[in-house]
Formats: C-alpha cells, sequence, structure tokens
C-alpha cells in the first residue's frame, strides 16, 4: 500500500480522488496500512516513525463507496477528518505530477456526507 508508486499514464491531464484523512487517534503503520486497505487506493502515511495521525489516498472510486467508507470512518471513531475532493492534476511525460489547486473549499459537518458531491475542483471539509 505504501510501497512502489503506482504506475500511471504519462502525459495527462485531469481530475482524480484526492483524499487526506485524520485519525482520532494515532494508528501504528501495521494498523493504518490494514485499515486503509478497503479504500484500494494507494495510500500515503502521514507521521513520525510507528505513529501515524493521517493518510493521503488518491485515485478514483465512485461517490457512493466514498460515502460508505467515510461514514463508516467517523462512525466507527476512526476518523478525526476528512479532506475529500476531485482535484485538477497534470502528470508530465516524464510521470512527474503537478496538482492543480483547488477552485474552493465547502466546509460540511460529519453528518453531511451525502453532500459530498465531488465536483472537480471542490475540496469537501469534514470536520
Amino acid at each position: 500500500m505504501t510501497g512502489a508508486p503506482e504506475q500511471r499514464p504519462a502525459g495527462v491531464r485531469g481530475h482524480e480522488l484526492d483524499t487526506q484523512l485524520s485519525f482520532a487517534q494515532p494508528l501504528s503503520r501495521a494498523l493504518a496500512a490494514q485499515t486503509l486497505s478497503g479504500w484500494g487506493l494507494p495510500a500515503e502515511l502521514y507521521g513520525q516513525g510507528d505513529e501515524v495521525r493521517g493518510a493521503r489516498l488518491t485515485g478514483d472510486l465512485d461517490r457512493e463507496q466514498l460515502h460508505a467508507l467515510l461514514r463508516s470512518g467517523f462512525e466507527d471513531g476512526l476518523l478525526r477528518g476528512a479532506e475529500v475532493g476531485r482535484r485538477g492534476f497534470l502528470r508530465s511525460t516524464t510521470g512527474s505530477t503537478e496538482w492543480m489547486p483547488w477552485r474552493r473549499n465547502v466546509i460540511l459537518t460529519r453528518d453531511r456526507i451525502a453532500d459530498v458531491t465531488l465536483e472537480d475542483g471542490l475540496r469537501y471539509v469534514l470536520e
């Protein structure tokens, strides 16, 4: 999950899911990787040593699956917050990726997950 980067097509632009998750309690690297495996997306874990406080996941999920994963994370007390959206990117022919700035932030409470419509360029902040 946090091993070699996933091979993605070079010389492409578009939008893809960009998700930042904040855990309610620090997790071990092994537990964080196991917990995030249900997302089916490559994850970059944030923290020092074996203490993981958050993660970034990028790729593609349909809206209903995203809603179910977020709802479960909040209801189970795993997540403190989440920032999700379909962020614009430009992948060069050398394979590097430039992320475009978000057009706008939409702040929502945790109980309004259904309002995350995943419009391109909007970042939904769930607190």
